[in-house]
């Protein structure tokens, strides 16, 4: 670091990525794939004021921001930032680094530019990217309702979305319907190393007692992921349906009378309506005959 071709040291000048604590040794990434860089100029020569361009050079193909010109008046030090950003840091296994590199040229001293520049100083610094930690759960959704006393088997996917290795530390499932019970198939998926960007799965059973009455059960599923000391979590949620063993709904006919039986009785006599015509007629038809 801070290799220089023109004046450096006592006396010189110097170009180096330092903070207040001195040169950096690292810098990482947020987890939004960004960083500010120090850039330390320092002028250490008796010259006067000197006026030094500035280059960065950003790894991981990320977008940077570098300071134009610096004027630092002899004696002095100026510290300006160099910026990094839009890192796909998801995309990348964490700890992996590559440099970033900050050349300075002093291109002006006390204000008159110098016709060929060529006093140059360097330096870099690894940037490293983050770990990220993120498990996303997902849960599939019943094919259809089951009926009371039945069960039905829902698959639960475990994804690491993120760019380091994790496993899921606790698992919850919780469903709003107190005569549903859940199997212990969640251990499958519990503290089982993860992969970057591979999945693990476990067939979770839901079981349904046969007093369930018809009801809509909310089911919800929670990971916590062990990598990030709790602090990632991922929920997902679905629907059970259940249908009672007889319908609640159905409704119900009258089936007793005074002796604790209701009987309905149908014979083949005709209605009254059919009796009172037929009278009707013979009566007429003696009137007209006695006239």
């Amino acid at each position: 670091m801070g290799i220089a071709t023109g004046q450096d040291g006592p006396g010189g000048w110097s170009v180096s990525i330092s903070d207040e604590n001195g040169e950096s040794q690292k810098i990482t990434l947020s987890q939004g794939g960004g960083s500010s860089i120090p850039i330390l100029v320092e002028n250490n020569e008796i010259f006067g004021t000197i006026t030094v361009s500035l280059d960065c050079t950003a790894p991981f193909e990320a977008q940077v921001s570098c300071p134009a010109d610096v004027t630092v008046t002899s004696g002095e030090n100026t510290t300006v930032y160099g910026v990094v950003s839009d890192v796909d840091v998801q995309s990348i296994p964490a700890g992996t680094n590559e440099l970033f590199e900050v050349t300075g040229t002093v291109v002006a001293r006390n204000g008159v530019p110098i016709v060929l520049p060529g006093d140059t100083d360097s330096d870099d610094v690894p940037v490293e990217i983050p770990e990220i930690y993120n498990l996303e759960v997902t849960i599939d959704d019943p094919v259809g309702p089951i009926n009371a006393g039945a069960d039905t088997i829902l698959k639960v996917f475990v994804k690491n979305m993120g760019n380091i290795a994790d496993r899921v530390s606790e698992t919850d499932v919780s469903v709003d319907c107190t005569l549903i019970t859940v199997g212990g198939q969640t251990s499958e998926i519990t503290n089982t190393e993860i992969a970057i960007g591979a999945s693990i799965s476990t067939n979770l059973v839901f079981e349904a007692a046969l007093s369930h009455p018809s009801r809509s059960c909310d089911v919800e599923i929670q990971i916590i992921s062990q990598g990030s000391g709790g602090s990632q979590t991922s929920t997902d949620s679905t629907r059970i349906e259940v249908q009672a063993a007889t319908d609640d709904n159905e409704e119900k006919k009258p089936t007793e009378d005074d002796t604790g039986t209701v009987e309905v009785v149908t014979t083949g006599l005709p209605s009254i309506g059919i009796l009172g015509s037929t009278a009707s007629l013979l009566i007429a038809a003696f009137l007209r005959r006695k006239s």
